[in-house]
């Protein structure tokens, strides 16, 4: 069994936000267990693991504790590698998307 040990950090201004899909920083160098996204900006953002599909709609000033898998047995909430990304639902703004990430290493 792995231990919960380490942590990502993904930041993203939303001032650089388009209507296409970016980065949301680099992609995960471990397997993530729980996810945590703050959209402390004042636009709503879309969320996406394979950079074309709306998967999750994050509202201006919410925060999204994505489920966590508990102990660490080879269940992940997303593989090593994976890559975030995001883009805007209608305008740029100000403030971050921030995403933290809780992996095994």
């Amino acid at each position: 069994m792995s231990l919960l040990t380490g942590f990502e950090l993904k930041e993203f201004d939303a001032s650089t936000l388009t209507g296409s899909y970016q980065n949301l920083g680099t992609a995960l160098s471990n397997p993530a267990y729980h996810i945590d996204i703050f959209n402390d900006s004042d636009v709503d953002v879309y969320i996406s693991t394979d950079a074309s599909t709306n998967e999750m709609r994050i509202p201006a000033g919410f925060t999204f504790p994505a489920p966590s898998k508990g102990e660490v047995k080879g269940n992940n909430v997303l593989a090593k590698g994976a890559q975030l990304s995001i883009k805007q639902v209608t305008a740029a703004g100000t403030g971050n998307i921030i995403v933290n990430v809780l992996t095994t290493g």
